[in-house]
């Protein structure tokens, strides 16, 4: 989970723009209207180390504006360091990442077109524009009203000349690699496949498709497929002579196929359905992106012999639609292209401390309040803004128990399981907020017995902790048997709502992660619990709930899992692995392995204790990481930078096999390994597979979340399925052999697979391939991150787009020309514009 350290401290100064107060300034209504802020960053310096940064507030309106009754409100996901406030300003954290500032003098003046700058510095590093202030509203103090500022601007560039040179340069030199290799025919990478493009198969309209009775789901999805991708009506069919015949044959494994084409025909052989849906998946890749079309005749296919099973049983993706909600129409879409890339455990994260985002029947006070962010919260009717989300609620932020059943049918037809994460002790702000509503209720209405059926927290805890988010108030108190009622009661809703989906819950996933230190410490509660069961100390208070919860798990029949904290405890000198949990069948997901963190091995060191582990590296799979060091790329930064390259060295076995750089991209010594631990034949059984992370703090619409996910979500179903591959083995990195793989999957990945996903359900959004430029011997030469995409280039410093000039070969470099060049693709998406 995300592991940065968000502190309380502040600084402000304000420079120009505030004049002595006049008669004629207006009153402040409509602020939101009247004013323009933009957060700049200075250019050419060193943003990593506590830099300042400025709110430019601008009157845009052609009367002066006073400052007063009202105030700025704002999210910003990094501290602020409050040594130096002017004094004509007030700054304060309210909670999370939560901001206000106030004017402190009431007699404060902006006059028309004037500007006032707020400057104040960051604690830590600001790594792209994604770290700045968002979701910007105006409280007006002396009426309870709020407003969402409506024209709000973040810088997006921070680079000199030279600086923007030697990036372009260098991302040119990285992307020419991608040129040295055999394009992959399948991804992801099949066990063992030959492919013989020189001949081909065609299948004619209308397409005869025989198969056995037990694989019709997964046939008709392949007609569907057919019908709506490539225009090629198919049918099926009782005849032995058919074009495309699926046979259940004994011998494979759970979800290994077999696929042959040959002047015969197509066959797909597979003893279970799932197997049979994996064959046509890989059938689907063999066909190039250019017969996606809806005016096909026909349809060819290359000769090829595949014979195929994955590496892991677990290949997973896990979304966060907590932090900011995203729809179901939009995880329908995110299922069906992880079916296509053979991923089969969907992580689904739906509650945390900014939002409770599934309708629990019984408890509608989780949905009623707990999805509701409004600048109103302290009327305890709606939780606090975060993350963007601004002043005024949004319209039904939550799934409903119809929504959520309609979810897991459509995933198991494609052979996804759905594993549904309720966070706790920690990241359960929206629960506890949602609880105290109902208690508060119930109690005023004189139900005390049914006011604290609920209840998570205790009243008169002091306890004084300050969260990942920076949050105080976000834990769960396990001293409360109404935390464990409320908890079987939650369980037992999802596990009927699976029941009613035809699809049973086995795994439920409880979080477990981030508890921050200083909870329970001052809680009488916890004080009074402690003495009853003879533990000494407050850390001995976490394995007792684990094994406590895993217990309510197990007596309905269900597998716990959660993060890798559920396999470990503060000994006194931070956490460890806990061997005494570990016969106790707890599924933990490990995503810390930050470089130079301590834990790189912690994923190895639970497996070969006897946890089973899903490795969620977030070092090579949380796609919620910024793609590299130019300002305009969205996204985190605390694990260090995430592009598709990252993602496709991960060597899920051999993890330390490619590890050269810390997360801040410093060299590592030779022997950074020498005394790491490794699994072991044991670790090795325990080790269930790999799943990619996706956290939606900074990713509030469908178009941001798709780029964040795409394409590096492709590289993360290859590691998950393909077999161990010749670089991945062994003491010693064979990079070239590693090159090799890795430019024969971009190939595959930027001439193939991202097209289909232009045509895919209307086409999906991905992140467009950057443009690296150069100057070679007076001419420009220009390529993208991605092979397979058109580059448009202006000369007049104008912005490229569909009219402008495709780049096709090098072009004469003027000095008084300032040259623009961008991906554009056919559905319109841009890439970033690379200046030279």
């Amino acid at each position: 989970m995300n592991n940065q350290s968000y502190r309380k401290h502040f600084l402000l100064s304000a420079t120009m723009g505030l004049l002595a107060a006049n008669l004629f300034a207006q009153s402040p209504t409509n602020i939101e209207n009247k004013i323009e802020v933009t957060w700049e960053v200075p250019t050419g310096k060193n943003l990593k180390k506590n830099p300042s940064s400025k709110l430019i507030i601008k009157n845009t309106n052609s009367q002066a504006l006073a400052l007063q009754d009202w105030s700025l409100w704002f999210n910003f996901i990094r501290g602020i360091n409050a040594q130096s406030v002017d004094s004509r300003f007030k700054l304060s954290h309210r909670n999370g990442d939560l901001f206000q500032i106030e004017f402190a003098k009431n007699n404060l003046i902006l006059q028309p077109k004037d500007t006032i700058e707020i400057s104040f510095t960051t604690v830590g590093g600001l790594i792209n524009y994604t770290d700045g202030p968002i979701g910007l509203y105006v409280s007006y103090d002396d009426k309870g009203t709020y407003a969402d500022i409506k024209n709000y601007q973040a810088q997006r560039n921070t680079f000199t000349e030279d600086e923007r040179k030697t990036y372009l340069a260098q991302k040119f030199t990285s992307n020419e690699l991608l040129s040295k290799g055999t394009q992959q025919d399948i991804l992801p990478l099949p066990a063992q496949a030959m492919v013989d493009r020189a001949k081909s198969f065609k299948l004619v309209n209308t397409v005869s498709i025989n198969s056995d009775a037990d694989f019709n789901k997964e046939v008709a999805l392949f007609i569907q497929f057919l019908k709506e991708q490539t225009g090629i009506q198919a049918q099926n069919s009782q005849s032995k002579e058919s074009q495309l015949k699926i046979v259940k044959s004994a011998g494979f494994a759970n979800e290994g196929y077999a696929l042959t084409i040959d002047n015969k025909g197509i066959e797909i052989k597979a003893s279970t359905a799932t197997g049979a849906f994996y064959g046509l998946q890989s059938l689907k890749s063999l066909l190039p992106a250019t017969d996606w079309s809806s005016t096909n005749k026909t349809l060819n296919f290359p000769f090829a012999q595949v014979k195929d099973q994955p590496r892991f049983p677990y290949r997973g993706l896990m979304l966060d639609v907590a932090r900011n909600f995203h729809s179901k129409e939009e995880v329908l879409r995110i299922l069906d292209a992880m079916a296509q890339y053979k991923l089969n455990k969907f992580h689904f994260h739906f509650i945390d401390d900014e939002g409770w985002r599934l309708e629990i029947p019984g408890l509608p006070e989780l949905t009623e309040i707990g999805s509701v962010r409004s600048a109103n919260f302290k009327d305890g009717k709606a939780i606090q803004p975060a993350y963007g989300s601004g002043a005024v609620a949004k319209d039904k932020q939550y799934l409903t128990a119809q929504d959520y059943i309609d979810i897991l049918r459509y995933a198991a037809a494609r052979h996804i399981e759905v594993i549904p994460e309720i966070e706790t002790p920690g990241h359960a702000r929206a629960a506890i907020k949602s609880m105290e509503a109902r208690y508060n209720k119930l109690k005023k209405a004189g139900n005390l017995k049914a006011a604290e059926e609920y209840l998570l927290h205790d009243p008169a805890d002091q306890s004084v902790y300050n969260s990942a988010q920076n949050w105080n108030d976000n834990v769960l108190n396990p001293a409360l048997p109404s935390v464990y009622h409320f908890l079987s009661k939650v369980i037992d809703e999802i596990k009927s709502m699976h029941d009613q989906a035809g699809v049973p819950l086995t795994m439920i996933d409880l979080g477990g992660d981030e508890t921050p230190a200083g909870a329970w410490e001052k809680s009488p509660l916890i004080a009074a619990f402690m003495k009853e069961n003879n533990i000494t100390s407050v850390y001995d208070v976490w394995p007792y709930y684990i094994n406590k919860i895993n217990e309510i798990c197990q007596s309905k029949g269900l597998t716990m899992s959660g993060w890798e904290e559920m396999g470990m405890k503060n000994f006194g000198k931070g956490m460890d692995v806990n061997p005494a949990l570990a016969d106790h069948k707890i599924n933990l997901n490990v995503w810390n392995n930050l470089i130079g963190g301590g834990q790189e091995d912690l994923a190895y060191r639970l497996a070969n204790a006897g946890y089973k582990v899903v490795f969620t590296s977030a070092y090579n799979n949380y796609l919620d990481m910024t793609w590299d060091h130019n300002f305009a790329e969205p996204g985190h930064s605390w694990v260090g930078l995430v592009d598709i390259n990252k993602t496709y060295s991960f060597a899920p076995e051999n993890y330390f096999l490619n590890i050269f750089k810390d997360n801040a991209g410093n060299d590592l010594p030779q022997d950074f390994a020498k005394n790491k631990v490794h699994l072991t034949a044991k670790g090795k059984a325990n080790f269930l597979g790999v799943k990619a992370g996706l956290w939606s703090e900074k990713i509030n619409n469908d178009t941001r979340l798709e780029e964040m996910i795409f394409p590096r979500l492709l590289a993360v179903a290859d590691r998950g399925w393909a077999a161990e591959q010749s670089w991945e083995k062994g003491d010693s990195f064979d990079a070239q052999a590693y090159q090799k793989s890795y430019a024969g999957f971009m190939q595959k990945l930027g001439n193939d697979e991202l097209k289909k996903l232009d045509k895919l359900n209307q086409g999906y959004h991905y992140r467009v391939p950057a443009v690296g430029v150069k100057l070679v011997d007076g001419k420009l030469v220009a390529n993208a991150d991605y092979p397979g995409f058109k580059i448009y280039y202006t000369e007049d410093n104008t912005e490229p787009s569909l009219k402008s000039k495709e780049f096709k070969e090098a072009i004469p470099f003027h000095n008084k020309s300032t040259y623009k060049f961008r991906v554009i693709t056919p559905n319109g998406d841009l890439g970033i514009i690379s200046t030279f």
